[in-house]
C-alpha cells in the first residue's frame, strides 16, 4: 500500500516536471503584419536567447484579436493611436511595452509636383483602415484641402464640414493603394508604403505630416503577460541598440526613432 502511494507520488511529480518542461519549451509567438515587421521580427529572433516563432497576419486587428485569444504572445508594430482605439472599441487591456519609431504619412503624386496644383474635383486616395483613414483626413485638414468638425480625435469622411475644392476622397485597401498613383491625382501613403515604392518621404512627398506622438509604432502584449520572463527578455531585445540600428539601416532618415 505504501509502495503504491509512493509510486503514484513519483508519477505525479514526473508529470508535473514534464508539463513544466513542455510549457517552458513552447516558443514565444510574435505577430506581424507587414514585410518590414517580419524582417524586424526575424532580426530579433536571430539575436534573442528566447525561442521565437513568427506569425504573419493580414491586418493589425487580426493580430490584436489573436493576441487577446492567446494564440500569440506579443505583436509588432501598430501606432499607439491604433492600440488605444482597439482597446476602446473592444474593451480590451492590451498594453504597450515598447516604443520604436514614427514614420510620417505623406501625400504623393505621379501627376502633380505640388499640392498647389490641385484642381476642382481632384481625386485623392486614402487608406481604408479606420485609424489610417482618420490620420489621412487630419493630414488633408492640415494642408488646408478640407476642414474637419471640432471636438473629436478620430474622423470619418462624414466629419468634413468644408471641402473648398470639392475633392473626391476614395478609401482604398492598403494592399492596392499604391496602384492608385496611376489613377488618382494624389495618394496618401504611409512612410513604409512610400519607402517600399522607392520614395523618400522627405524629398518625394508633396506634403508630409507633422510629428505626432500618437503615431509612434509600439509593441503590445496582454496585461497578464507583463511579468513573464520570456516576454521581458524579448522586450529588452526589441529595445536594444542593435534593433534600433537595424531599423535605421533600412529606413535611414525616413523615420524618427
Amino acid at each position: 500500500m505504501i509502495k503504491s502511494k509512493k509510486m503514484k507520488l513519483i508519477i505525479k511529480i514526473n508529470l508535473f516536471f514534464l508539463i513544466g518542461t513542455f510549457l517552458f519549451a513552447a516558443p514565444l509567438k510574435i505577430g506581424v503584419v507587414s514585410d518590414f515587421d517580419y524582417k524586424v521580427a526575424e532580426f530579433i529572433k536571430s539575436k534573442s536567447e528566447v525561442d521565437i516563432e513568427i506569425v504573419k497576419f493580414e491586418t493589425i486587428d487580426d493580430s490584436n484579436d489573436n493576441l487577446v485569444k492567446r494564440k500569440i504572445d506579443l505583436n509588432l508594430f501598430q501606432t499607439l493611436d491604433h492600440l488605444k482605439n482597439y482597446n476602446s472599441k473592444n474593451k480590451g487591456s492590451l498594453k504597450k511595452v515598447a516604443e520604436l519609431y514614427i514614420y510620417p504619412i505623406g501625400i504623393y503624386s505621379k501627376n502633380h509636383s505640388s499640392i498647389k496644383d490641385i484642381e476642382e474635383g481632384a481625386i485623392i486616395a486614402i487608406p481604408k483602415d479606420k485609424i489610417e483613414a482618420s490620420r489621412s483626413l487630419k493630414l488633408l485638414n492640415e494642408v488646408g484641402l478640407i476642414e474637419l468638425s471640432s471636438g473629436k480625435t478620430t474622423f470619418k469622411k462624414e466629419d468634413i464640414v468644408k471641402n473648398k475644392f470639392n475633392i473626391k476622397i476614395v478609401e482604398v485597401s492598403s494592399t492596392i493603394l499604391p496602384r492608385f498613383l496611376e489613377i488618382a491625382d494624389f495618394v496618401v501613403l504611409s512612410g513604409e508604403e512610400a519607402f517600399n515604392l522607392g520614395y523618400s518621404p522627405e524629398s518625394d512627398s508633396v506634403f508630409l505630416e507633422n510629428v505626432n506622438y500618437n503615431n509612434i509604432n509600439v509593441v503590445a502584449v496582454r496585461e497578464k503577460s507583463l511579468k513573464r520572463r520570456d516576454i521581458i527578455r524579448v522586450i529588452k531585445d526589441i529595445n536594444s541598440k542593435e534593433t534600433k540600428l537595424f531599423i535605421l539601416e533600412i529606413y535611414g532618415d525616413n523615420i524618427i526613432i
